[in-house]
């Protein structure tokens, strides 16, 4: 245990007194994350809201007075991409009456922005009030279903609202009041509205434990490998478990305090999340998970400038496919599949539910599973293939 000790003391003050690994490793972080959200503070949670009609009507279909097809027609045209930009609405369409239930359970899990019912009467009750007739029972009424306090349910109201005006304006453009006014459930009480600094958080701190992994250990591993210093430790009393244990411990705690000061910034510019037991416990496990990165590209890479040239790409591959930054809910398919592969988007939708930040569009055995696998088959394929010698 003492030589380990002496191997972690080494090393973290050699990084401690480098200014370039403090820069990289503790300032860069809070650099970007201060530089990112006062730059995209008022980004909304989604560019595209999404939205599920349900259309239990069964009078009057397929004829001219066919009246919610009229409004569906209009919702569709919104979905539509054009001349290259992102559509308003992304649209589910169901008739199932049982699909309600459904929706409203994805509202609730915010998978949707907004639920809209036409009920079954509806092109029925439209046209006794176009014919003049005095029974009220046939006054139409649509239910929008929407989370109160949420900013993209918010715009997901609005554009079926306006919606629902230009209809009334279409059919009774004389007409002195509105004949449809949406009925509004609300089915639950979001947190907060969206906040970029929250979302980025979660992120940043795992592009941090990342950046350590790849460049700390890497760096270490390649360099003092190259300049024949881990021949020399080797031929001490010192084992090549006490140098790993080490090396491990030094990196532990130089993440800790990149993450303490992270918090502490974070705070500093609004952020509203929650540190707490279960928090606290992803980020640790996040740490432990990634550590073994920068194992595996020491393994795969032959020399220092081969092994950064790597850790760079991977680095960048893992940042900006793995929704640390930008949600990527509206993203090719290709991407997506990609972004799902990978154990950083996984590691920051588990973290950003645990601080309370957002719902993750991932389940919690997976956030759990998918960086596990990456960690278990990083740490055999370099027990197997690290030579300590070139």
């Amino acid at each position: 245990m003492k030589r380990t000790l002496t191997i972690f003391k080494a090393l973290t003050l050699a990084s401690l007194k480098s200014p370039s690994a403090l820069f990289w490793i503790i300032i860069f972080p809070v650099l970007l994350l201060i530089i990112l959200s006062s730059i995209f503070s008022n980004i909304q949670s989604s560019i595209t809201v999404r939205v599920a009609v349900v259309n239990e009507n069964s009078t009057l279909k397929n004829t001219n007075v066919d009246f919610s097809s009229y409004i569906i027609q209009a919702l569709r045209g919104m979905s539509e991409a054009k001349k290259g930009k992102n559509p308003i609405l992304s649209l589910k369409i169901a008739t199932n009456e049982k699909s309600i239930d459904e929706f409203i359970k994805d509202l609730k899990e915010e998978k949707i922005d907004a639920v809209m019912l036409i009920p079954k009467d509806f092109n029925s009750a439209v046209y006794f009030q176009m014919l003049k007739t005095p029974l009220n029972v046939y006054r139409p009424n649509i239910t929008i279903y929407t989370r109160r306090n949420s900013q993209s349910s918010d715009i997901a109201f609005s554009i079926l609202d306006s919606v629902i005006s230009s209809f009334n304006k279409t059919f009774w453009e004389k007409a002195k009041k509105k004949f449809i006014s949406p009925k509004v459930e609300y089915v639950t009480e979001n947190r907060k509205t969206f906040s970029y600094i929250d979302f980025l958080t979660g992120g940043i701190i795992v592009m941090a434990f990342m950046s350590v992994s790849f460049f700390g250990i890497t760096d270490d591993l390649l360099v003092q490998r190259e300049r024949k210093i881990l021949k020399r430790f080797f031929v001490s009393p010192i084992t090549k478990s006490n140098y790993i244990l080490g090396m491990s411990l030094s990196n532990v705690v130089l993440e800790i305090l990149q993450l303490t000061l992270l918090l502490v910034v974070a705070k500093m510019l609004g952020a509203h999340i929650q540190i707490n037991l279960s928090s606290v416990s992803f980020m640790l496990y996040a740490l432990i998970v990634l550590l073994p990165l920068g194992f595996f590209i020491s393994s795969v890479s032959k020399s220092a400038n081969s092994g950064n040239a790597l850790a760079n790409l991977f680095n960048f591959l893992f940042m900006f496919l793995g929704g640390l930054f930008f949600p990527i809910n509206n993203v090719p398919i290709v991407v997506k599949v990609i972004a799902y592969s990978i154990p950083t988007t996984y590691l920051a939708n588990g973290l950003r539910a645990f601080m309370g930040v957002s719902h993750s569009t991932t389940s919690v055995f997976l956030n759990i599973l998918v960086p596990l696998i990456w960690a278990g088959f990083t740490i055999l394929y370099s027990i197997r293939k690290f030579k300590w010698e070139v």
